[in-house]
């Protein structure tokens, strides 16, 4: 049994990673960090969590003694710790944007900070385990994809991978406010967000970049993406719809196959039908759909922003890493209706 640390327990994705290993055969959580909840229990902060309700949640990640660390924070502080993990022979998977982007550069120009942990960023690989998995097995750190990117690239990489990308992709996206995390802020506060849908990151949301650099790694840098996203009045789950032929004549048929073939061995893609949000929640899975609207072919992908948007893929990850079954622990029915 594999012994697990989730560090930010206190916040959505950490709450999420903890629900959701609590029904994993082959890893157990043992430590859990939250420096604003510190010295209280997991059971005090998620009642919900019974299995795990006696940890004490730590103030920092010092001396734990584990196999595999989830980093469930935000933008700069997985930088301070992954080196010290990493000494010490724990693998990480960070679900925060310290290592997603190729370069100390653009990190801090996306992100307004320098990167302080220049050594390992090249290491870091990115956990999109459909299109990365190979690079995924046996990593000791791997930076786990936001939840826009990973409902963007699912979408469209089999398109650029088969040359069917000619011009911008226009990706409009929609999620749920649990996607700001758990501190309050302008866009998720409920009387703001509640009856209403917010178009926010412009003119660049930090997931742009994100999303050019991972298609950059696939080979498709020619591939420009004009993407805005919105919060809706929702809790979890993120809905694309994706336009990538501007200028029409692509086959929706053979746009779906392909996407059956490309996924076809993907245990949490599943393609065809218009996806509908609840289908997702609470799970790793991913959908994708091609629907003709004239004569131009519109991709849709939904996905959990929480699940495979975050914690379940980050247990994917994990599997992967330490050589267990890629679907362990992930094979939950959804809990939406």
């Amino acid at each position: 049994m594999a012994k697990a640390a989730v560090l930010g327990a206190s916040g959505y994705l950490g709450g999420e990673l903890i629900r959701l290993l609590s029904y994993h055969p082959d890893i157990d959580v043992t430590e859990a960090v939250s420096r604003s909840q510190a010295g209280k229990t997991v059971g005090e902060v998620s009642p919900s969590a019974e299995q795990y309700s006696d940890i004490v949640l730590r103030a920092n990640s010092d001396g734990i003694d584990v196999d595999v660390a989830f980093l469930a924070q935000g933008a700069g502080e997985a930088m301070p710790v992954v080196p010290s993990l990493l000494e010490r022979g724990i693998r990480v998977v960070d679900l925060g944007p310290d290592y997603r982007l190729p370069s100390a550069e653009e990190y801090a120009r996306v992100y307004g900070r320098p990167h302080i942990d220049v050594e390992h960023l090249p290491e870091a690989v990115y956990g999109l385990p459909e299109l990365f998995g190979d690079q995924v097995k046996g990593a000791r750190l791997v930076a786990n994809p936001g939840c826009y990117p990973t409902a963007t690239l699912l979408a469209i990489a089999p398109l650029a991978a088969a040359g069917e990308l000619h011009g911008p992709v226009v990706v409009d996206a929609k999620s749920g406010t649990s996607g700001t995390g758990a501190l309050p802020s302008a866009s998720a506060h409920h009387p703001e967000a509640a009856l209403t849908v917010l178009p926010y990151g412009m003119p660049e949301h930090r997931h742009g970049p994100e999303m050019a650099a991972a298609l950059g790694r696939l080979g498709a840098h020619h591939v420009p993406i004009v993407f805005v996203p919105h919060v809706v009045p929702l809790v979890r789950g993120i809905l694309c719809s994706i336009y990538a032929a501007p200028g029409g004549g692509a086959d929706a048929a053979r746009w779906t196959a392909l996407y059956q073939h490309r996924y076809e061995a993907s245990p949490f893609v599943r393609v065809g039908g218009v996806p509908r949000l609840p289908w997702a929640q609470g799970t790793n899975r991913c959908y994708i759909s091609v629907q003709p609207v004239g004569n131009v072919p519109v991709v849709f992908s939904a996905l959990d922003n929480l699940g495979k948007g975050g914690a379940a893929q980050a247990i994917q990850n994990a599997n992967l890493m330490l050589g267990l079954d890629e679907t362990a622990g992930l094979s939950l029915p959804g809990f939406g209706v």
